[in-house]
């Protein structure tokens, strides 16, 4: 079990969300969670750097990680050092969140633009493919990624993020699933969701994470006060909710992609237990799939399926990555479709 941290004192000199005026970075300490001044960035064409962190040799296969909402790099601490033997592991802070940069226009967090990110750090690391993982809004993106550019996805693994139409086939069969999703609504109006989230020192976002309904429930991987500040502390800084909540704002103006079969081998891993998006999203996928697909679901399992229970999420990318599981291929091959799902409950 993760040690408990003591009381962190950041927690009680974290900016305001609308500080004035506000405090010097060099006048507080940053949690353990976060990079040092040191930690590597990627400088794109965009002109905006990308902070990363990365584990493994630069010439071994690259595994790409994006995470979600409200997170960072810090998500894929497990798969970080999990997978780092074989493959160059690489976690970025999207833009807009964590120590990358954020733009402040509305029209800078286009899936087009998102994509190109993906692209520049697939080559500014000096690969010209990867495996790409992705988890809740990172997982969105590598979906549309791989839609765009599948030369440049070897394989993709995404974890609790439905296949963009077929995320919009649920809605349209069951209008009540978007009661679920009413956080998405919410997030559009301006203003009121920064203030709302920053509330009594983020209550909200602490319950997201770590609630007793939506949050991480495996009791030996709950976060510590200390990595939980590694979150909130870079949402706290002036504008750091702005630029991640304009992800969800930003929906409106993306268009879904007439083209909508994915391509290349898929690993979807499904928290049962996901109490944002539903489980019958994971099943949508089929339709949009033509290479093989396998979708596992993990009882007991929160929506922040990686921390929440980073050992089967690692063994399930293993066999995934390993071709382990051979029936797949030859269920694929006896039903002459191109694909195949394989529902297993770990």
């Amino acid at each position: 079990m993760e040690s408990t941290a003591a009381v962190n004192p950041l927690s009680l000199c974290r900016l305001p969300l609308f500080p004035s005026p506000p405090l010097s970075p060099l006048s507080i300490s940053l949690p353990p969670t976060l990079p040092s001044p040191s930690s590597p960035f990627l400088s794109q064409s965009s002109g905006l750097r990308f902070h990363y962190v990365t584990k493994g040799d630069s010439r071994k296969p690259l595994m790409l990680f994006l995470h979600g909402f409200p997170e960072n790099w810090y998500s894929w601490r497990y798969q970080l050092c999990g997978f780092s033997g074989q493959y160059h592991t690489v976690a970025m802070d999207l833009r807009g969140c964590g120590d990358s940069d954020a733009p402040s226009q509305l029209e800078d967090y286009s899936l087009e633009k998102l994509c190109y990110d993906i692209r520049d750090a697939i080559d500014e690391l000096g690969h010209t493919s990867c495996v790409l993982v992705g988890h809740d809004w990172g997982g969105m993106l590598a979906w549309h990624f791989t839609l765009e550019r599948p030369d440049m996805v070897q394989r993709l693994v995404i974890m609790n993020a439905p296949h963009p139409a077929s995320w919009l086939d649920a809605v349209l069969r069951r209008p009540s699933e978007l009661l679920r999703c009413g956080h998405a609504c919410f997030f559009q109006l301006p203003v009121l969701p920064e203030f709302t989230l920053s509330l009594e020192d983020f209550k909200l976002v602490r319950s997201l994470l770590c609630g007793g309904r939506g949050g991480i429930r495996n009791r030996a991987r709950r976060l510590t006060e200390a990595q939980l500040e590694g979150y909130l502390y870079r949402l706290s800084q002036p504008g750091g909710l702005t630029a991640p909540l304009n992800y969800y704002r930003s929906l409106l103006s993306n268009a879904l992609y007439k083209h909508q079969e994915v391509e290349v081998p898929c690993l979807l891993i499904w928290g049962e237990a996901d109490s944002i998006l539903v489980e019958g999203m994971s099943g949508g996928t089929r339709p949009y799939a033509r290479g093989s697909v396998t979708l596992h679901t993990i009882p007991g399992c929160s929506h922040w399926v990686q921390q929440d229970q980073p050992e089967t999420v690692n063994q399930l990318l293993w066999e995934f990555l390993l071709d382990r599981e051979k029936d797949v291929e030859r269920c694929s091959a006896r039903r002459g479709a191109g694909w195949a799902i394989k529902w297993t409950r770990e």
